[in-house]
């Protein structure tokens, strides 16, 4: 099985959120409209406990997701992100822990994405696509609009990891 690892690190606190890759489409799809918590402006705690956890138990229950949080950064969290590596396509982590996991999985033949650089992807990407519809380049257009699909999923993916630790974090039971 071919998997997507998604590591969110947040106050020392880690999540990673290992998905199935044939499963990616469906479930970022289900997670539509999702909300970073910070962008939350009012009751974090309460979009965390009555919105974002249900979806996440329902999607799990559909869906091969599955969430590991982590207290602290130590040698359990490397071992699982190690195991989740063999079968792993792609890695998608937080900017904090972007070099230690170059520095570990480098060398494997995995793609290893940088939170930061994706909200950029997809900005330019947006260029792109405007100006390919202003040109009329339908081929083009649809290039273009695959990639952006594949970057917006990268964004939901974290945005889970990241949600979900922070609602681990908070002591918010999943």
């Amino acid at each position: 099985m071919q998997v997507v690892i998604a590591i969110d690190e947040s106050n020392n606190a880690t999540a990673i959120i290992v998905v199935n890759y044939d499963d990616l489409h469906k479930l970022t799809r289900e997670f539509r409209g999702i909300k970073h918590f910070r962008e939350v402006k009012r009751n974090r705690n309460q979009y965390l406990k009555n919105e974002f956890r249900p979806r996440l138990e329902k999607v799990m229950r559909k869906y091969y997701l599955k969430p590991r949080y982590y207290a602290k950064i130590n040698h359990y969290f490397w071992e699982d992100v190690e195991y989740y590596a063999r079968f792993g396509l792609e890695i998608i982590v937080d900017d904090k822990l972007w070099r230690a996991v170059v520095d570990r999985f480098g060398d494997m033949q995995i793609s290893i994405i940088k939170e930061g650089d994706i909200a950029p992807a997809i900005e330019k990407l947006k260029q792109k696509l405007w100006e390919a519809q202003k040109e009329k380049d339908v081929i083009m257009q649809k290039q273009i609009e695959r990639e952006l699909e594949y970057y917006l999923q990268r964004k939901i993916l974290i945005t889970i990891a990241d949600n979900y630790v922070n609602l681990r974090r908070r002591g918010i039971k999943h």
